[in-house]
């Protein structure tokens, strides 16, 4: 009687288990040089990797590449609006916009205007302005790129930050405890979340959405209902990815490996 317990106890246990992970359909894979890391892809299947300093885009049939050497350290590149990237290069405190080409639409100088600013995250948001977190004084700013004004929104109260993500409309910072923590574009707190576990890489979508690597596991939460999906795939070692609109990008050995994936 008692293995009979033990048995069906096991078999509702895999049963869970199967139930809270999800499959991958594989496609293709991308071969990438050397120095090569992948960023991301855009909604017309352009690749955005970085090579040192230097961005890059390819697609089937074509690709292009900046690099602003003058400018030193290219610390951050944002594709929230893949069709222009905005770039941060941290050694002259400067911001470079692009086109959808990769071609320079303009390059703004923070340290003439804001000798105080110390960006740690710059990124799109809405209305032609862009989200800069200070890490100066802890505050979250929008910066109007048709003004050049600076309005400040929020003030960020934990003392370390792992990561800052955004999209046009909300910005999200990742605690030191893991714990996600996301504004609107007023300032209004809207989202606050602990992750189970530590991670290694992470892609928060939305205020419902979030991805997240950790020792070589990936795994997608459903936030709003608080539940838990591993994702099945025949990668060993991952130290990238991306997903978009039922695309999942992962980033191992050189190669970027792209599946399609149906979320629940």
């Amino acid at each position: 009687m008692n293995k009979l317990v033990a048995f069906l106890i096991l078999c509702c246990s895999l049963a869970t288990v199967a139930q809270e992970s999800l499959q991958t359909q594989y496609l293709n894979s991308e071969i990438l040089k050397e120095k090569e890391v992948f960023i991301s892809k855009d909604i017309f299947d352009n690749t955005f990797t970085q090579e040192e300093n230097i961005l890059r885009k390819r697609s089937k049939y074509s690709a292009e590449h900046f690099s602003l050497p003058k400018l030193g350290t290219l610390k951050m590149v944002d594709l929230t609006h893949a069709q222009f990237p905005v770039l941060f290069y941290s050694d002259f405190n400067s911001i470079v916009l692009l086109s959808k080409e990769l071609a320079l639409l303009n390059t703004l100088d923070l340290t003439g205007r804001f000798s105080a600013m110390d960006p740690a995250y710059v990124g799109t948001s809405t209305q032609k302005n862009l989200w800069i977190v200070n890490q100066a004084n802890q505050s979250v700013l929008r910066y109007n790129l048709s003004t050049l004004e600076v309005r400040n929104i929020y003030t960020i109260k934990e003392d370390q930050i792992k990561t800052y993500q955004s999209t046009l409309n909300y910005l999200y910072r990742v605690t030191a405890t893991n714990q996600i923590i996301g504004i609107d574009i007023y300032g209004n707190e809207v989202l606050n979340y602990t992750l189970p576990s530590a991670y290694d890489h992470i892609q928060i979508v939305n205020n419902k959405q979030v991805f997240y690597s950790h020792q070589n596991k990936l795994y997608y939460v459903d936030m709003e209902k608080n539940k838990v999906f591993e994702i099945i795939t025949d990668v060993k070692s991952i130290l990238g990815f991306f997903y978009n609109t039922q695309k999942l990008s992962i980033f191992a050995e050189q190669k970027i490996n792209n599946y399609q994936i149906k979320l629940p």
